[in-house]
């Protein structure tokens, strides 16, 4: 073991009984706010069981939401509760992500598989005529392969009319992968890294590193990470779920075309600790696929976040996504409030 997993797993097991056990009440209560609909993509040899969630009045403006990689809808938690006075929230756990299923060997877990899935469950599990599509890292990347998806077929039973995409390696050759990416990316050194890490190592690692004041071991939102990475046994399957970055690579430039030549406003929100998706990525998004659109769009960075933003400052970033759908616009540069964490407007584009 690393000298770093070493120390994480010191601390994990100095840290609360809840972690070692990966109980939480706060995963256990987002648990029993959902539902299960069963899946099954084309050619895939067997069917799985989706989670998904909503919350707010079904009556009001929907917002779907996206999640990345390796984590869950629960990530949404905060900012939902944020929103949900004023919208129709959704957001659900891909295969192999928090409490849907995790088939181990045999099962293809694909971007664009779940751009299928995204798609079916707009159109078949919670019907949305329209909605904002939000997304963050993996999903930021699930999120073009469904505009892709969405150009190839004009006629597509719903419209979305807002576009946010936060933090997420959407440009790999600006990314910062870390040195457990890249371990469990590569076939040769997956198997000793899972041997050698568990749920609530995991867990105590991304809390440590992935937000803005870093969590602490003993935190509730670590354990509720380690409750999800360790449903039905998710670190073995992890080597296999991030299979995902080399079918991004793969499309990445046909991805950030269709943004570019998307209908669709778009607003560009980044936590400015992020290391892993570092600033580079947005700029590189913002100035390639997003500055020259002929459709309303802006550029916001959040200077007290980190990759997970939307745990960080969902403050901060609900008033975003309120001043964004409100139509209401800003010369940049502008500051959101006085406030020292305020989010800054670092460029717009009509």
């Amino acid at each position: 073991m690393n000298s770093m997993l070493l120390r994480l797993a010191i601390a994990v097991s100095l840290a609360s009984p809840l972690l070692v056990s990966q109980t939480s009440d706060l995963a256990e209560k987002w648990r029993a706010s959902g539902k299960y609909f069963e899946w099954k993509a084309d050619g895939q040899t067997r069917a799985v069981q989706i989670f998904y969630t909503c919350m707010g009045d079904p009556a009001k403006p929907a917002i779907l939401m996206l999640h990345g990689f390796p984590t869950s809808s629960f990530d949404y938690r905060l900012l939902a509760h944020e929103l949900e006075s004023d919208f129709h929230i959704c957001t659900l756990d891909f295969p192999g992500y928090g409490i849907s299923d995790k088939p181990a060997a045999g099962y293809r877990y694909s971007l664009r598989d779940d751009a299928d899935l995204v798609w079916h469950f707009v159109t078949k599990v919670v019907p949305m005529s329209e909605f904002v599509l939000f997304s963050h890292d993996r999903g930021d990347s699930v999120a073009l392969a469904f505009l892709e998806k969405i150009q190839s077929q004009p006629d597509a039973p719903f419209r979305i009319t807002h576009q946010f995409i936060t933090n997420g390696n959407v440009y790999l050759p600006l990314s910062n992968l870390t040195d457990f990416q890249k371990r469990m990316l590569d076939p040769a050194t997956s198997p000793a890294v899972v041997k050698q890490i568990s749920a609530p190592i995991l867990a105590a690692g991304m809390g440590n590193s992935t937000f803005t004041p870093p969590l602490k071991p003993t935190d509730p939102e670590v354990a509720a990470l380690a409750y999800f990475f360790a449903y039905q046994a998710g670190v073995e399957v992890m080597p296999t779920t991030i299979q995902y970055l080399k079918e991004r690579k793969q499309f990445e430039n046909r991805f950030l075309e269709a943004l570019e030549k998307s209908p669709i406003p778009a607003t560009l929100v980044w936590g400015v600790h992020d290391m892993i998706a570092p600033v580079r990525v947005a700029d590189y998004v913002w100035n390639s696929a997003l500055k020259s659109r002929k459709v309303r769009g802006s550029y916001w960075l959040m200077p007290c976040g980190n990759h997970y933003l939307q745990h960080d400052q969902p403050e901060a970033l609900a008033r975003i996504v309120r001043m964004s759908l409100s139509g209401r616009s800003q010369a940049a540069p502008y500051n959101l409030s006085g406030d020292a964490c305020a989010p800054v407007l670092a460029a717009t584009q009509n």
